[in-house]
Parts: C-alpha cells; sequence; structure tokens
C-alpha cells in the first residue's frame, strides 16, 4: 500500500501529501531533464542515494510509457520529447505556437536569419518555437532549449517587461547552477530594454553573434514570450539584409502576435 501521510504547513496553511512511489518518478525526471547525455542506472542511484531495486522498475515503467529512451551506443538513459509534447498542449503555448510558426517562417525569409521564441518557466527561459533560416549558412537554438535569465536576450526581456512582483518570483527560481544578477548593474540593463523596447547584445553562449528580440504581449499587457534572432555576419560580404532591416521586421512580427493574443499594440 502507497504511504500518504497528512500535514499541515505552518507558513502557507496548505496541507501536504506523501507519494513515494510518484516521488521517486519525479525525482528521476527531473535528474534527467539536466542531462543531455543521459545517465547509466549505477549514476542514477548515486545521484539520487536509492537502491538499484528501488528504481529500476520505476525506469522500466517510465520507458514502457515514453517519457524516457535507453541509448542504442549505450546503456544511460535519458529524457524524450514527451514532456515537451505535453506541456505544449497546454492552451496558452498552443494557442501561441499555432499563429507563430507560419510568421517565423515568414520572418526568417525576409531577413535570412533564424529565429526562435522564448517563454518563462521555473526560472528559465525555454524554445518553444524555432525556425531556421533559409540561407546554405545556419546558427539556430534547438527547440525545447533552456535560456538563463541572465546575461541572455531573452531573459533580459522576459524580466524587463514583467511587473515588479512576477520579476522577484522569476529572480528567486533561477536555478543555482545558473548566472545570478548583480543588482545596480542588472536594473540597469532591465531600465534599459524597457525604455528602448528591444534588447540587442552580443551573445554570451555563442561567438560572433549578437542576438536580437522583441516582447510579444498577451490581453493583459503581460510579456508572454521574447521572439529572438540570432544574427550572425558573413566575412564575406554575402550578407543582404542589415540589422536595421531586422529590427523593422522582427518588431513588426512581435506586433503581429502581440495583436493575436489580445494585445493592444
Amino acid at each position: 500500500m502507497t504511504e500518504k501521510t497528512n500535514k499541515k504547513d505552518s507558513s502557507s496553511g496548505k496541507k501536504h501529501y506523501s507519494a513515494p512511489a510518484l516521488e521517486k518518478g519525479l525525482d528521476l525526471l527531473e535528474l534527467l531533464s539536466n542531462e543531455v547525455d543521459g545517465l547509466n542506472i549505477a549514476e542514477i542511484t548515486s545521484r539520487l542515494d536509492k537502491s538499484v531495486g528501488e528504481l529500476f522498475r520505476m525506469l522500466a515503467v517510465l520507458e514502457q510509457r515514453g517519457y524516457i529512451e535507453t541509448s542504442k551506443d549505450n546503456d544511460k538513459y535519458r529524457l524524450t520529447l514527451k514532456m515537451f509534447s505535453l506541456s505544449n498542449r497546454f492552451p496558452p503555448i498552443k494557442r501561441l505556437t499555432s499563429f507563430a510558426n507560419p510568421l517565423m517562417r515568414r520572418l526568417s525569409y525576409v531577413i535570412e536569419q533564424s529565429c526562435h521564441l522564448v517563454i518563462y518557466y521555473e526560472g528559465k527561459g525555454h524554445v518553444v518555437v524555432q525556425q531556421d533560416s533559409p540561407s546554405t549558412r545556419i546558427f539556430s537554438v534547438r527547440l525545447g532549449a533552456e535560456a538563463p535569465l541572465m546575461n541572455t536576450c531573452s531573459g533580459h526581456l522576459l524580466l524587463a517587461f514583467s511587473d515588479l512582483e512576477k520579476r522577484e518570483i522569476m529572480l528567486n527560481r533561477i536555478p543555482d547552477n545558473h548566472p545570478k544578477p548583480n543588482e545596480k548593474a542588472f536594473q540597469s540593463i532591465l531600465n534599459k530594454v524597457v525604455k528602448q523596447g528591444f534588447e540587442s547584445i552580443i551573445s554570451a553562449q555563442a561567438q560572433g553573434v549578437k542576438d536580437i528580440g522583441y516582447p510579444v504581449f498577451d490581453d493583459t499587457g503581460q510579456i508572454a514570450a521574447a521572439l529572438v534572432i540570432p544574427f550572425i555576419g558573413f566575412l564575406d560580404g554575402s550578407q543582404s539584409k542589415d540589422t536595421d532591416l531586422v529590427h523593422e521586421n522582427i518588431k513588426s512580427i512581435a506586433e503581429e502576435m502581440s495583436r493575436l493574443l489580445g494585445f493592444e499594440v
């Protein structure tokens, strides 16, 4: 029989329940979510401080249900895209991605650059739509990739255009292994982004890339997503679109997305 306890948290007034089997499954999923190359069962049991017997059946069921898989080349378990697929069935994200795809396809063909759409979730940005450039030379971000809130174009936009209460929650949930804000410099960045209405910074993750992004707002006036272009210049002079045209087009597409979400631009 599954053990269940009923305790009351004095600080929140909420009751807390224990479901050990479910907690083990969630621990497994959360652990593997941070491991791109996966982990073998010995590494998993060591990280979670559990025995093979405690986790073997849990791994087997998660694999049967399609949440995890083992690599053909080794015995490592890794997450599939099933959880990402489930999260995109959530109505606000599904609504956003349904009309974002054709707009971003149009944008990438006009400016000959890749683009991606980032939403906030649990202390990080998450790429929910990605469109490659039609150019033969491509730089793009993987669909489902995570973006730190600090030192990224999308992170600055998501923080700058959130209200103070939401911003505080977002900052408090930044993972321990992600960069933390320097208060004075951070506030200066947010003020600059709000004043100019966009963010444009040299990428902290990739050399030779300039990230340009604009906010997408929902019907309440809150930022729903950040539309970002990792702009790359060509050394041979074959670049047919300059940054001014990029700004003009990405701003226009971001505003069109906002209108479709009910925001009065």
